[in-house]
Order: C-alpha cells, then sequence, then structure tokens
C-alpha cells in the first residue's frame, strides 16, 4: 500500500520522527511507500538544510545525535499541533457544508485487542454516540495481528493494540503505558505486602505467556534485567486463562493492573507493586497519513486519547475479602 506523497517541510518532519521511532530508514520508508534510498535522501535534506547532523549513520543501528533528540522533541510536538489542527479546521469544514446546528455522522470502526478493555471502550463508545447521535460506533475485538491487518485492509478506522511499534505499514498514536504488578491469589506469600522486588521474585512459581508474544518478550528482558529467576512452568496465550490461572493455583503472575482490576475488586485475585517499575505500552494504529480519518473517527480518536490516563497504582489490598460475583 503506498502511503502519503512526501511533499512539504511538515511530511519530511512526519518522515524524520517515523524513522527516529523505528530506528530504521527502511521500516519507516515502507510507512510512507517510498525507497529506503528516498527516505535517506530526504533526511540528508533537512539536515543540510538545518546545517547540523540529525543521526550518526557511523553505528549500527544508527543513533540520533544532541541534535537529532532535540529535534525529535520539538518535532513530535509540531505534529501533534498540527494534526489537532487539521482536525479542528476540517470538522467545522463539514459542519459549515451541512448547515448550522449539524452533527458529525458515519460509522466509526474500531478493532481492538481483547486486553484493551472492554468496559472502558464500551463505556467511551456509549458517551460518544450520545454526544453524536449520527455516529455508530462498531467496536471488534480480535487478536493483535488480526488487529494491524484490519487497519492495513481498510476494515477498520482504528485498532488499539499493545508494544504498537511491532507493526509495519501503520501510524502509531501513544495511548497509554499501563502500570504491571504481582497478582496472586488472596493467600498467596506475596499478597499481604505493599511492594515486591523483582529479585524477590527468584524461585517461585509463576505463570507466564506463550514466548513468542511480544510481552512475554517484555517480561524476560526485565527480570533479565533485574536478575530475577521465577520458575515459569505453565504458559498461557491470553490473558483472561492466564488470570484464571492464578486463581486457582499457588503460582504468581505479571499483568497489567487495569486487566485484573475488576477481580481486584471482588476479591478474587491481589495486585501488589512491582519494583522497578513495569509498564506494557498501549497504541492507536491507523494508515498513514492520520490527518486523512473522515471526522468521526477522528472525533472518537480524540476522545480516547483523552479518556487514556495513566494507569493508577495498584489497588490497595482489602481488609475483608469480598466473595466472588459468581456471574462474571
Amino acid at each position: 500500500m503506498k502511503g502519503p506523497a512526501l511533499v512539504g517541510p511538515m511530511q519530511t518532519i512526519r518522515l524524520f520522527v517515523e524513522v527516529a521511532r523505528c530506528r530504521s530508514f527502511s521500516k519507516a520508508a515502507a510507512v510512507f511507500g517510498i525507497s529506503q534510498s528516498a527516505a535517506s535522501q530526504r533526511i540528508g535534506q533537512l539536515e543540510k538544510r538545518l546545517g547540523v547532523k540529525l543521526i550518526d549513520r557511523s553505528v549500527r543501528p544508527f543513533e540520533l545525535t544532541q541534535a537529532g533528540e532535540l529535534y525529535l522533541v520539538g518535532a513530535a510536538d509540531t505534529l501533534s499541533r498540527f494534526d489537532q489542527m487539521e482536525r479542528e479546521v476540517s470538522s467545522m469544514g463539514l459542519c459549515a457544508d451541512r448547515g448550522a446546528g449539524s452533527m458529525i455522522e458515519g460509522p466509526v470502526r474500531v478493532a481492538a485487542i481483547y486486553s484493551a478493555g472492554i468496559d472502558l471502550l464500551s463505556k467511551l463508545r456509549d458517551g460518544f454516540v450520545n454526544k453524536l447521535p449520527g455516529v455508530k460506533v462498531e467496536l471488534r475485538y480480535l487478536k493483535p495481528d488480526q488487529v494491524h491487518r484490519a487497519v492495513v485492509d481498510q476494515q477498520a478506522d482504528l485498532g488499539i493494540v499493545s508494544f504498537p511499534d511491532r507493526f509495519p505499514k501503520v501510524v502509531v498514536q501513544p495511548l497509554t503505558e499501563e502500570a504491571m504488578a504481582v497478582v496472586c491469589r488472596p493467600d498467596h506469600a506475596l499478597a499481604g505486602r505493599k511492594t515486591v522486588a523483582a529479585e524477590e521474585l527468584t524461585g517461585l512459581d509463576m505463570a507466564g505467556f506463550d514466548s513468542e508474544l511480544p510481552i512475554a518478550r517484555h517480561l524476560q528482558r526485565y527480570l533479565k534485567e533485574h536478575a530475577a529467576s521465577p520458575v515459569i512452568s505453565h504458559r498461557f496465550d491470553n490473558m483472561d486463562t492466564l488470570k484464571s490461572a492464578v486463581a486457582v493455583t499457588d503460582r504468581f503472575a505479571i499483568l497489567p493492573v487495569r486487566c485484573v482490576k475488576r477481580e481486584v475488586d471482588a476479591g478474587a485475585l491481589r495486585a501488589v507493586r512491582l519494583t522497578p517499575r513495569l509498564t506494557r505500552p498501549m497504541g492507536v494504529i491507523t494508515r498513514p497519513g492520520t490527518a486523512g480519518l473522515a471526522p468521526a473517527p477522528r472525533a472518537f480518536l480524540e476522545d480516547l486519547l483523552r479518556a487514556a490516563g495513566p494507569d493508577a497504582d495498584p489497588p490497595k489490598a482489602r481488609a475483608k475479602r469480598k466473595p466472588a460475583d459468581s456471574t462474571r
């Protein structure tokens, strides 16, 4: 799929941000549907115009120079403001074309991974439709690769995924960094702790994710970096099965706090703060040229970004355990 034409300074800035984010000319070039050589030439022209090197190409993988790091911060902020301005102006134009008092209308197709938060997204959808009754929001929950394919194949306007940087041919908008915690049964040895350090998990039985999943590799790196060696004897390919396993065994797991909030509130599980802090990145993926989204998907994206604030700390353990709701 061919991306937007790289014409004008704003698109060059957009290309630089994508190159810096991917740490790869070839991956960034693929997003915009151009050759690696063309992408490199455009960045070279930008450096020539600025009179300073933004990228150190003498190392592999390349690194941003000090000037490049500074330019990246300003460029990302500039693009965010520019896209926001275009969305607002486009929405004003739509209303003007339809007359005073007209409403944004049309479908919003959202594909999300199962652990993206069904409750949160359903609530957001209901509030959005109440505000704009001419809009219909379709939520579909799919596996990560299916979410990506739905966006690329134009079957979804927005995709909500974890570890979004791994997906090609899409534009990534960071959504939130979800805090992760040690999750266990209320009678587990760790359940009464306020915090647990990563190295203290060595030797303890842990339920993990299938090793090919990005979250499993993320956890493996974290544990290795902090000299933690838990015993992982069982692995699962989805969050719900993993939570169920933890609830009925003496194993713990490391999961996003938000994903276990319902079980913690019901007293079925405990979430203990993990140190050093560990997070799961969440993002929204769209086809190249986010400003080209229709008004309804753009408006929903704005609401989604506003709703996705920093995660709260792990809930405090309750003095008395509530019985789990058998209807859930």
